[in-house]
C-alpha cells in the first residue's frame, strides 16, 4: 500500500501532531486528533480532508494548479478558524495517473480517516473510483470531473465542474456563431471523451450543423495520423478536439503543419487547452484555436490566480482549479452546517447551502462561518458563480470563459 503524500500546509499545533502520526504510522494507523476547546462537545474533534489527485504521472502537470487550488483553501479555512472550532487535518493522496493504481491509492483512502474525498482529476478515473470511495461512506467532490456518464453515480458524489453536456452546448453555439455549417470531430475513446462525443453530435445535430468526420483514438496509441488524415479528407469547416492536451500536441502538428488545416477554424474542449510548448514544433500552429472553460469572472480568476501562484509559482496555467478551490470550501461549510463528519449528513448539508434556498448569500469561507455561527442559513456562491446542485449532485450552471490562442502558443481570455 502506497503511504499518502504529506505536504506543508499552514495548521495549528492540534493538526500537526495529527499530520506528523499520520507520516510515522504511514497508512497503517488511524491518527490521533487533539480535542477542540469548542464548548460543543457532542461536536466531532476535527474534519479530515483528503485530496485524491495526480502528483506523479502523465496527469501530473495538468492537475497541480488543482493541488494548489485545495491547498490555498485549506489554508482559507483554517485562518478563518477551521471546522468544529478546530483545523481540519488535510492530506494529499497522490491518485497517480492511471486508473489500476489508482484502485489502490483510493483503498488507502479508505483505510484512513477520511471523511471527505476532493478529486479526482480525470472522470475516466473518477467512473473507476467513486463506487470504491462512495461505498465506503467517504463523501467526494470533484472540481474537474465533467464525463455526464458519470451523473447519479451515487447519492455521495458531487462536482462543481460542469458536465460535458453544458461544454457541448456552449461550444456549438460558438461554431454556429462562427459560420461553420461542417464539423469533424477527433475524440478520446474513454468514459470521459464517449459521453462528451455524444453530446456534442446532438448538439450539433440539433443546431443544423453536419458532422462531416466523427473519429476516436484510444489513449494507448502513439500515431493518430489515421485519425487527422480521416478528418482532412471529409473537408469539414472545423475541427473539434475532446482530448486531454496530453495526446492532442502531434494531432495540431500534422492537421495543422501538415495538412495546412487553418488554426482559426479549430476547437478545443476546456481539457485540450494546455501548453504545448513542448509537443508542437511551431506554436504559431495554434493561433486562434478557441474554447471555454470554467472559471470565475475575469477580475476575480486574475485575483484567484496571484493566490494560487503564491502556494506554487511554477503554475502558468490553471484549468478547474477555481471549481477544485470551490469544491474544497463547499465540504468544509457542509461538514459544519451539519455538524457531523457522518457521510449522509455531509451530503445532505452540500444540497443545502449550495442553493438556492433563502439564505444568505456568502463568497469566503470565513463570511459564511460567521453567518453559520450567528444561526443564519447560508448560499454560498463561490469562484465559478451560483453553485447549485440538482437532484443528481451535478451543478447546473456556471460561469464559462472564453479563450484563444496566440502566435506564441499562449492562450487568455479573449
Amino acid at each position: 500500500m502506497n503511504p499518502p503524500t504529506i505536504r506543508p500546509m499552514r495548521i495549528g499545533a492540534g493538526a500537526a501532531a495529527v499530520a506528523a502520526a499520520l507520516v510515522l504510522a504511514s497508512c497503517s494507523s488511524s491518527p490521533t486528533t487533539t480535542t477542540s476547546d469548542s464548548a460543543e462537545a457532542d461536536l466531532p474533534e476535527a474534519l479530515n480532508i483528503t485530496s485524491f489527485l495526480a502528483h506523479t504521472g502523465t496527469q501530473a502537470s495538468a492537475v497541480a494548479p488543482l493541488i494548489a487550488a485545495a491547498q490555498l483553501a485549506i489554508n482559507d479555512i483554517n485562518d478563518a478558524g477551521g471546522v468544529f472550532g478546530a483545523d481540519v487535518v488535510y492530506v494529499e493522496q497522490d491518485s497517480s495517473s492511471d486508473n489500476d493504481t489508482a484502485a489502490t491509492a483510493a483503498d488507502s483512502v479508505i483505510s484512513s480517516d477520511a471523511n471527505i474525498v476532493i478529486g479526482p482529476y480525470g472522470s475516466g478515473m473518477g467512473a473507476a473510483v467513486i463506487p470504491q470511495i462512495t461505498e465506503a461512506g467517504i463523501v467526494e467532490i470533484s472540481g474537474s470531473n465533467t464525463s455526464s456518464a458519470l451523473t447519479g453515480i451515487s447519492p455521495l458524489y458531487f462536482r462543481t465542474a460542469p458536465t460535458d453536456a453544458l461544454e457541448s452546448a456552449q461550444l456549438v453555439d460558438l461554431i454556429a456563431a462562427d459560420g461553420h455549417s461542417s464539423v469533424g470531430l477527433i475524440w478520446q475513446n474513454d468514459a470521459w471523451g464517449a459521453a462528451f462525443e455524444e453530446g456534442m453530435v446532438q448538439n450539433l445535430e440539433a443546431a443544423g450543423i453536419d458532422v462531416a468526420a466523427n473519429e476516436s483514438f484510444n489513449v494507448e496509441e502513439t500515431d493518430y495520423s489515421a485519425q487527422v488524415n480521416a478528418v482532412v479528407a471529409a473537408q469539414p469547416d472545423a475541427v473539434v478536439f475532446l482530448s486531454y492536451a496530453t495526446y492532442s500536441g502531434a494531432m495540431i502538428e500534422q492537421l495543422v503543419g501538415t495538412n495546412g488545416f487553418p488554426s482559426a477554424n479549430v476547437y478545443f474542449s476546456s481539457s485540450t487547452l494546455g501548453d504545448y510548448s513542448a509537443s508542437v514544433s511551431n506554436l504559431a500552429y495554434l493561433e486562434g484555436v478557441q474554447a471555454f472553460q470554467p472559471g470565475a469572472d475575469v477580475d476575480t480568476e486574475a485575483d484567484f490566480e496571484a493566490r494560487v501562484k503564491e502556494i506554487d509559482p511554477s503554475l502558468t496555467a490553471f484549468a478547474y482549479a477555481a471549481s477544485t478551490y470551490d469544491a474544497t470550501i463547499l465540504a468544509a461549510l457542509a461538514a459544519e452546517v451539519a455538524g457531523s463528519v457522518d457521510g449522509e449528513d455531509i451530503a445532505a448539508a452540500l444540497a443545502e447551502i449550495s442553493g438556492p434556498n433563502d439564505g444568505e448569500s456568502c463568497s469566503t469561507y470565513a463570511d459564511c462561518l460567521a453567518i453559520i455561527e450567528d444561526g443564519g442559513t447560508i448560499d454560498y456562491d463561490g469562484l465559478t458563480g451560483n453553485i447549485e446542485f440538482d437532484d443528481n449532485n451535478d451543478v447546473g450552471a456556471t460561469n464559462y470563459l472564453h479563450f484563444v490562442y496566440a502566435a506564441d502558443g499562449t492562450y487568455a481570455v479573449e
